[in-house]
C-alpha cells in the first residue's frame, strides 16, 4: 500500500516553496495560553460514548453517573430503551474520571466499555451475546504504567485486535491492544516514534480497511495535527507524520474526530480550527493528503467547541455534527458523488436549546438509522436521529427510561 505520507513530495515541496506566515510569538504565546485553558475546561466536561452492536442488534451510550458508577442504555430494533448500572453488575471499581471510550469488537463478538478507575489503572467491562458483563484490569494484564487519561479505543479488522490509548503522567501516548485470542499487550507509542507530545486528551484512534493500517491522531503543543499509524504485518513499525505541515492547514484548536469512509475509500480527520471554521483533512489509498474549509465551502455557522464525525453506511455518506457558537446542533454531510450540504439539526428535530458538553455520531445497520447522542451540563442524555429517507427526531432518553442523568 502507498501511505506513505511523509513521501507526498508535491505536498511537502509546495508547503516549503509557499513559506506560510508563522504566527508572531506573542500570538503563539497567546494560542498555547488559550489552549491551556481549554484543557482546563475539558477535564470538568461530561463525556459519553455511543456505538452500534452489529451482533447484537442493538445501539448503546454508556455514560458516568454522579455516584462514578458505569451505566448503559440500549436498545435493539423495534423495542425500548433499557437502562443497566454496569457498575454494580459487575462489581467494577468505581470510575475517577469523566472519560470513557466504548466499541464493538467483531472478532469476539464483543462490546466493551473502558474507563479509568483507582490508581490510573484502566478497565475494561464486556459482554458478550447471551453473557454477562466481566470486568478486567487492563493495566495489571498488560503491565502497563498508571494513565491520567483514556483517550480512544476501537477494533481493528485488518489486524484481528482491539486497542485502548491512554495518555501516562508524561503526556507520552500508550497503547494497550489484545489479538483474536492473544493477551494483552502494551507500548509506548511516543518512545516508538519520537512524536510531539500532545496538547490535551482529546484524541482519536481508529481502524482503516482499504489503507490496512491503524491510527491514532491528535493535536501537538505546537498546534499542529500529528498522525501516528502503523500498517498490518509482523514487520510493519509505528510511523509519526506531521499533517499540519504536509497539508498547509491552519492551527488546529484540540478538538478533532478521526474516522474511516469505506462508501469514499478514505480517512479523516476533521477539527475546528483557530478560526472556528470546520477543516477536514482526508486521504485516499495511493493518494496524498487534501485539506478542505468545510465551513467557506458550505457557508455555515462558525464552530463552538463540541464536534463528532462518523459514516453512515447505507445513506452513503460521512457526516459531521456539531454545536455552533450560540448553542445549535448543526450537521455538514457528504454524500458519495454528489456535494457537502449543512442542516440544522436543532430545527429539523425540533429539540430543545440547551447547553451541550459533549455529542457523539454513529450509525446503526440494525436499525437503519443514524443518530447524534448528546449531553448539557445538566447530565441529561437526548438523541436525535434519522432512519433512512425519513424525519429527524428527538429523544430525551433519561426520560424514558427513568435512568440516572450523567455526571455533573
Amino acid at each position: 500500500m502507498t501511505h506513505a505520507p511523509g513521501e507526498d513530495k508535491s505536498k511537502t515541496a509546495a508547503h516549503q516553496k509557499n513559506g506560510a506566515a508563522q504566527p508572531s510569538k506573542g500570538a503563539h504565546k497567546a494560542a498555547v495560553q488559550a489552549r491551556l485553558e481549554r484543557n482546563q475546561e475539558e477535564r470538568n466536561r461530561q463525556t459519553l460514548a455511543g456505538f452500534e452492536w452489529p451482533e447484537g442488534r442493538c445501539k448503546q451510550i454508556a455514560y458516568i453517573s454522579p455516584d462514578h458508577h458505569l451505566h448503559e442504555l440500549v436498545v435493539g430494533a423495534g423495542g425500548a430503551w433499557q437502562h443497566a448500572d454496569l457498575t454494580t453488575l459487575t462489581g467494577a471499581p468505581e470510575a475517577t474520571s469523566r472519560f470513557l471510550v466504548g466499541y464493538a469488537w467483531p472478532e469476539e463478538g464483543t462490546k466493551q466499555v473502558t474507563y479509568l478507575g483507582p490508581e490510573g489503572h484502566l478497565y475494561e467491562l464486556s459482554v458478550t451475546i447471551g453473557g454477562s458483563w466481566q470486568f478486567t484490569n487492563l493495566t495489571s494484564m498488560a503491565g502497563a504504567p498508571p494513565a491520567i487519561e483514556v483517550t480512544a479505543g476501537y477494533s481493528w479488522s485488518a489486524g484481528r485486535c482491539k486497542q485502548v490509548v491512554f495518555v501516562d503522567e508524561d503526556s507520552h501516548l500508550h497503547e494497550l491492544s489484545r489479538g483474536w485470542e492473544k493477551p494483552w499487550k502494551h507500548i509506548n507509542l511516543t518512545a516508538l516514534t519520537h512524536a510531539p507530545l500532545p496538547a490535551s486528551k482529546r484524541m482519536v484512534g481508529y481502524g482503516w480497511e482499504a489503507g490496512q493500517c491503524k491510527q491514532v491522531a491528535y493535536v501537538g503543543q505546537d498546534g499542529h495535527l500529528h498522525e501516528l499509524y502503523v500498517e498490518v504485518g509482523a514487520r510493519k513499525r509505528w510511523r509519526h507524520v506531521d499533517l499540519s505541515a504536509l497539508t498547509d492547514a491552519p492551527e488546529a484548536r484540540d478538538l478533532l474526530v478521526g474516522y474511516e469512509w469505506p462508501q469514499g475509500g478514505s480517512k479523516q480527520i476533521a477539527f475546528v480550527g483557530e478560526d472556528d471554521h470546520l477543516h477536514e483533512l482526508s486521504l485516499e489509498a495511493g493518494q496524498g493528503w487534501r485539506h478542505v474549509d468545510l465551513s467557506t465551502l458550505t457557508g455555515a455557522p462558525l464552530a463552538g467547541d463540541v464536534l463528532t464525525g462518523y459514516a453512515w453506511p447505507e445513506g452513503q455518506m460521512k457526516q459531521l455534527a456539531y454545536v455552533d457558537q450560540v448553542g445549535r446542533l448543526h450537521e455538514l454531510s457528504l454524500e458519495v458523488g454528489r456535494t457537502w450540504q449543512h442542516v440544522d439539526l436543532t430545527a429539523l428535530a425540533q429539540a430543545p436549546l440547551t447547553p451541550i458538553t459533549a455529542i457523539e455520531g454513529y450509525a446503526w445497520s440494525t436499525g437503519h438509522t443514524k443518530q447524534v447522542a448528546y449531553v448539557g451540563n445538566d447530565g441529561t442524555i437526548r438523541e436525535v436521529w434519522i432512519p433512512q429517507g425519513g424525519q429527524w427526531t428527538y429523544a430525551d432518553l433519561n426520560e424514558l427510561v427513568l435512568s440516572l442523568p450523567g455526571r455533573v
